[in-house]
């Protein structure tokens, strides 16, 4: 038995190793690759599950198949990756490449086909292994900066084809230069509650950190004084060549007084899983200062699977008055690593300074369904949508402008949460015509209105957030706004490679957008981070020189439409 054993967990390494290292992959760009990003760096709601290849602040570089294979799906989107296609490969790795401008000649006749049989610029293709065969290194599409790109880049993955889990691209023998290590910024003492204490209080405490002869620690004369349940958290960054931008670490390891009690490797992960991140990291602390602590501890309801050693979910129990050794050990995919090391000294018999009371109600359960009930609110939380319990905090104030209802503030925006709940706020609309454009809305982190989404349901505007905060009821009735960018009403625009307009709407969103020219639907792309709606010219489906009449319907997301139409000559 021990023998078969041996021999499944080689075959294992095997395959681990014949699924990384050892597959030569053609460079997916013919520039050098200068990263952005990495995998698993920190973003808002989930790990980076690629890498992001610096263009030079340019679009229009050629892109290549890192292997032989076919195009397995292509998918458009204003959003998301924008523009992407999806590689699949005997060695049994689907490569992805996104943000891209547009595609080569034959794969983007072969969408702008589907687009006008769908009249839909949003498509999500999945093809079958014949389609289109490619062949290693062989040019696919184009560098772009489509979808929710904030600058010209490629974003670039590798998943295992079987369950689509995207793994470390770094692994792959890419010509990527890093001999920088990772670089610690801060660190953070959690008191696990109300009985545990960091220097004397009940709240978390942070610290910056200093390098001393190649080694992180706290400033001199600092001390850390602590007493129950404590768990750590560190800001720690790793920086490749030739750009300075902020990345993640590869793995995590913390020992002490000599033992392991927490690690974690970035090797792969699933996209169902990845909305945990915002239990793996303190969440308060990446809402209101914009700072990635992560968590050397497990919070009850993170179910990630990228951690190892964990003994007791990495959290120290200080039950003594001896000083306790802490090292954590930060390391890339090249091996370069930096280590922290401070101590802790045990506190006992300390009554921990308790922090202002948060205004609570109740309890509320992570493995537990909770309700909350007040004449004007209803909130409904699912089992598991907590990642650990809170104490749960109401309140409300006379609502602003642009709102009809009082402002309710259902506990706090500093509180992640995993799933949706429902919310409703009572309103009775003093027109019944209001009621299909009823929503509900809350503050964005600028401080500005924006929808919440919610329909009026029986007495109520009914919404599913996926985060706690302000919300009221409002109104929306305003259609989109439609602005051509240049003059085309009764002009000649024979030149002219495309026709543009700014389209945006004052609050529940762009919703649905057409366009016809001479009763014919045309392919308008929409790029909502610019509030840019174009369409380029195709002398295929329309003729030229010629007076041509326009269209152009932009709906918001309560059905308010509003109508462009007018005539040129192209």
């Amino acid at each position: 038995m021990r023998n078969l054993f041996a021999i499944l967990l080689l075959q294992s390494i095997v395959i681990q190793l014949s699924g990384q290292a050892d597959v030569a992959f053609h460079p997916p760009i013919g520039i050098p690759m200068v990263l952005s990003g990495n995998f698993g760096e920190i973003r808002s709601d989930h790990f980076h599950s690629g890498i992001d290849i610096k263009t030079n602040g340019t679009i229009g570089h050629p892109i290549f198949s890192i292997e032989e294979g076919y195009v397995s799906r292509i998918k458009v989107q204003a959003n998301g990756y924008g523009k992407s296609i999806y590689i699949d490969h005997p060695s049994g790795h689907t490569s992805v490449y996104g943000h891209l401008d547009g595609y080569r000649e034959d794969i983007a006749e072969f969408v702008r086909s589907a687009q006008y049989k769908r009249r839909s610029h949003t498509l999500d293709l999945y093809l079958k292994p014949g389609q289109i065969p490619i062949e290693k290194g062989a040019l696919i599409a184009y560098s772009g900066n489509t979808g929710g790109s904030s600058g010209p880049h490629l974003h670039f993955e590798i998943r295992t084809s079987g369950n689509q889990h995207p793994t470390n691209v770094l692994k792959y023998g890419f010509d990527i230069r890093d001999q920088v290590s990772p670089r610690f910024h801060t660190l953070t003492l959690f008191p696990a509650g109300a009985e545990s204490a960091v220097n004397g209080k009940s709240e978390k405490q942070t610290v910056r950190i200093v390098r001393d002869q190649g080694i992180y620690t706290v400033p001199y004369g600092t001390t850390l004084r602590a007493s129950g349940k404590v768990g750590i958290g560190v800001e720690v960054f790793d920086y490749l060549n030739g750009a300075s931008n902020r990345c993640g670490v590869y793995a995590l390891t913390m020992l002490v007084d000599g033992q392991e009690v927490y690690s974690l490797t970035m090797d792969e992960f699933a996209f169902s899983e990845t909305r945990y991140i915002n239990a793996h990291i303190d969440y308060g602390a990446r809402i209101s200062l914009n700072k990635k602590i992560r968590r050397l501890h497990r919070l009850p309801n993170d179910r990630l699977r990228i951690y190892g050693k964990l003994k007791e979910d990495g959290w120290i129990t200080v039950t003594d008055d001896h000083t306790h050794q802490v090292k954590v050990i930060a390391m890339d995919v090249a091996g370069n690593s930096s280590t922290l090391e401070f101590q802790i000294s045990g506190v006992t018999g300390a009554s921990p300074e308790q922090g202002t009371a948060s205004g609570g109600e109740r309890t509320m359960r992570w493995d537990e369904s909770n309700s909350f009930r007040t004449e004007e609110v209803e909130v409904d939380l699912p089992a598991r949508a907590l990642y650990d319990d809170i104490r749960f905090g109401f309140s409300k104030t006379p609502g602003a402008e642009g709102m009809l209802s009082d402002l309710y503030q259902i506990h706090h925006a500093e509180t992640p949460l995993h799933l949706t709940y429902n919310l409703a706020i009572t309103y009775t609309p003093p027109d019944p015509e209001w009621r299909d454009k009823l929503l509900l809305v809350t503050y964005n982190e600028d401080d500005e209105l924006e929808e919440a989404g919610g329909a009026y349901d029986n007495g109520a505007v009914v919404a599913t957030p996926r985060s706690f905060g302000p919300f009221a009821v409002a109104i929306d009735t305003v259609p989109p706004e439609i602005i051509p960018l240049r003059k085309i009403d009764q002009e000649t625009i024979s030149g002219a490679a495309d026709i543009r307009f700014t389209i945006r709407d004052n609050l529940s969103g762009i919703e649905d957008y057409e366009g016809y020219l001479d009763n014919q639907w045309v392919l308008f792309e929409y790029d909502p981070k610019n509030d840019l709606l174009f369409y380029t010219f195709d002398r295929d489906r329309i003729e030229p020189d010629r007076m041509h009449e326009l269209e152009l319907y932009v709906t918001d997301a309560k059905g308010n439409v509003n109508l462009y139409h007018t005539t040129f000559t192209w």
